[in-house]
Order: C-alpha cells, then structure tokens, then sequence
C-alpha cells in the first residue's frame, strides 16, 4: 500500500485542511458532502509531526469516449497548508497518484486547474472547454406552445431513473458515466438544484437541470432527444422571464454558437476553459481507441512524457480496423511529439495539422497529417466537475 495513503481516522485532519486551504466554512451539510467523497476516493497525503500538511483526492470514475469506456481518475482539492507550502509535496502526491494509477489499469486523468502552467509539469493538458450564453429576459426569445407534450417541475431529489439513464445514453464525448454513488453526491451537494422534465405521451423525451442565484435563472444541464423536447424544455424557461432578470446557461458543447436567437447581439456568448487531460496509460488507450481508419501504415512516433511508461518511440500500423501498437525504442522516429500535445490530438481538441502549423509536432508531414486521420474530430464534453 502507498505510505501516502490516509485512513478513516484521518479524515478530520483532511477536511480541516481543506477548511483552511480553500477558505471555506464548516457546516452539517458540506461535511457529509466531503465525507461521501472522501469514503469513495484514494485520499493521499503528507503528514508533517501531527499535522497534515498537503493532500489530495484520486477519485476513480468510468468515462464514455465515443463509445468505449475507460477507467478515469479524477483529482481534487489539491491542498498544502501554508506553513508547509514550497516544499513540493502537492507535486510528490501527484505522481505518487499517477503512479498508482497505472498500477491500478487506470487510462486516464481529469482535474479542474488553477493553474494550467502547474499541471502541464505533470502531463496534463486543456481539452475541455464551456459555453456560457448570458441573455436578459427581455432578450429572450418567442417560442410557440407545444401542439402536444408537457413539462413537470419536480425537485432535484426526485429525479427519476429514467432521467438518469438519459444522460448516460447521450454521453459518450468523454463524459464521466455517473455511477450511483455520485449521483447520490450530486444531489446531496446541490439539494437547492430543481428538474424540468419533459414527456411526450407519457415518454420522456428530456430534461434540464437549473437553479437561481442573485436573481438568475441558471442552467445546469439540459439534455434534448428531438425538438419538442427542446420547445418544451425552452418555454418552460420563458416562462421565468418575469421572475429573473437574467439567465445563464453554462453548455458543456464548446462550439455552442447563439445563431438559433432572432437577434444573436442580443446574448453575450463567451467559451471558457474547463477542465484539463491527461492520459495515464498511452498503451490501453490507444489499443482501444475509437480509430477513424481501417488501415494506417506503419508510423513510428516519439512520445516525450514523465511518465516513463507513456516516454517511447511507438510504432503503429492499423491492418482492417485492427490496431497493432509496440514499443519501438531505438527506431527513427517520423514524427516527435510531447504527451500534452497527444492528449490534444486525441482527445480530438486540436487535429495534429493544426497543431504542427503551431511547431508543436516535429517530423514528416505526410505522418502527421496519416496520424491526423487516426483520431477523432468531435470535441470532447464534460458537465461534472470535482
């Protein structure tokens, strides 16, 4: 077992540092909302005499891209005491982290930065972007009543399996596959959240997840399987115009654009970065990656990366779909590339074209442009956050 690893009987030392690092209060309810993440997560951390001086949590989620799952963890509360910060024990739990990961078959990493130049040291790399459309209600624009369908308002507590089920089947860009316990944890931390669903003859058909906040009707999460649903689902919100004098709707789709308004001016439309990458196991994810070819001659390309594991010359062929990957040490490589710069590729953020326009991948470009092919184009999705 990792010596890094805390205990049940260090949980109060890990939530008072957590108190402490992120200026948070002490309350009933985000005690037990920390507990529940703190008894489902590897909680790592640095114990100085008596005191705990850094921690973090790995926590072990599934994620859906484009059809396959894979094994993520996601890192949180990143933390250190400020008596003991600069003593690099944040970056020492990270790659203990990191390192158990691959021991434990986990393909990849996500985490919220707060500072992107930090975490790119330890491999990680921005592929995660949000829309933010912000609209006044006078700007809000005229939707027709629904010739048939109804919406129901219920509580975020009461949201029913089916609804559950609809975001796991309409997530498959990347996004975490909810599993009980953090839907539970979802709906324990957000218990001021509401639902609005829609049915068509008694079928559910979608459902958006909101909220209000000094006076701005936000939403959360909005999933549409055809247009009634999304008429249904946008009256629905309409309707507040007279409550809330604004509304926000943080949409995980970066490429969100506000030409559906009668008058685009009338929004503020803004894309944000989100969350950050990081591929842990370069083997398996490549081994089972949704490839966009049937064949590829073989291409050797060098991998820059801390991760000694991932830090190869790889050789890859793809013979009728089926992709051949071997380590290649000591071969030419036709192309160098570093692992933040792969995650982009394949995380289908930036194509390696585009990417070798800006220097970032060195070598042949008839290879770069072949290994393009390979990867998918679709921007990745994420709503959850930790």
């Amino acid at each position: 077992m990792n010596k890094y690893l805390l205990g049940e009987n260090e949980f109060d030392k890990f939530y008072d540092l957590y108190l402490y690092s992120f200026n948070r209060q002490d309350s009933l309810q985000r005690k037990r909302v920390f507990k529940e993440r703190y008894d489902h997560s590897l909680a790592y951390g640095i114990m100085n005499d008596s005191k705990l001086g850094s921690g973090l949590f790995s926590i072990p989620f599934e994620v859906n891209f484009h059809g396959i799952d894979y094994k993520m963890n996601g890192i949180g509360d990143v933390m250190s005491a400020p008596e003991f910060g600069g003593q690099g024990g944040a970056g020492k739990l990270m790659n203990e982290a990191l390192s158990d990961m691959y021991k434990n078959h986990v393909t990849l990493s996500y985490l919220a930065p707060f500072s992107f130049g930090y975490y790119r040291r330890f491999g990680f790399e921005q592929v995660f972007d949000h829309t933010q459309i912000e609209i006044k209600s006078e700007n809000l624009p005229r939707i027709k009543n629904a010739e048939h369908g109804y919406v129901q308002r219920i509580s975020i507590k009461d949201i029913p399996d089916e609804l559950k089920k609809m975001y796991l089947d309409h997530n498959d860009l990347g996004g975490v596959n909810r599993a009980k316990w953090w839907w539970d944890h979802m709906l324990d931390k957000h218990s001021d959240y509401q639902a609005a669903l829609a049915y068509d003859n008694d079928v559910l058909i979608g459902y958006l997840i909101y909220y209000n906040q000094d006076q701005t009707f936000y939403i959360h999460e909005w999933i549409n399987l055809n247009p009634l649903s999304r008429q249904l689902l946008a009256k629905f919100v309409i309707k507040h115009q007279s409550i809330f004098p604004k509304f926000v709707y943080e949409s995980p789709n970066p490429d969100l654009k506000s030409d559906f308004l009668e008058d685009p001016y009338s929004a503020r439309v803004e894309v944000t970065p989100y969350m950050m990458a990081r591929i842990v196991n370069l083997e398996d994810f490549l081994k089972r990656y949704p490839i966009q070819v049937d064949s590829l001659e073989k291409i050797y390309f060098k991998v820059k990366d801390t991760l000694e594991w991932n830090d190869h010359t790889w050789a890859l062929a793809i013979n009728n779909g089926k992709v051949e990957l071997s380590n290649a040490d000591g071969e030419g490589a036709d192309l160098e590339l570093t692992i933040q710069t792969l995650t982009k590729a394949m995380f289908g953020y930036h194509n390696l074209n585009s990417l070798a326009d800006y220097g970032l991948v060195k070598g042949d470009l008839s290879k770069i442009n072949g290994l393009s092919k390979v990867f998918v184009s679709e921007k990745p999705q994420l709503i959850d956050y930790f």
